[in-house]
């Protein structure tokens, strides 16, 4: 299950990872870009807009391996980030 992070509605943790708006930002501002880490430590990948599915989609790290629960965390992330993009939320 996905938490908000603090007082910032980009930042979120789920049980194993967590989500936070990159330094590297698209420069159309019309996207965001997420990284994606272990809570124990270690870069997973990366949420960005996918253009040609209209939607923002999950960009895995060369080697990383996930389980169902972390999976349905990323997936959770995806559908908030799309909802709210396509919303203006």
């Amino acid at each position: 299950m996905l938490t908000a992070v603090g007082s910032d509605p980009s930042d979120w943790e789920g049980k194993y990872i967590k989500f936070y708006l990159s330094e590297d930002q698209p420069k159309s501002g019309k996207t965001s870009i997420w990284e994606v880490t272990a809570k124990a430590g270690g870069f997973l990948g990366q949420v960005r807009w996918f253009a040609r599915w209209r939607k923002y989609s999950f960009f895995p790290a060369p080697d990383c391996v996930f389980e169902e629960v972390c999976l349905g965390d990323i997936g959770d992330f995806l559908k908030w980030a799309t909802h709210s993009h396509k919303h203006g939320v």
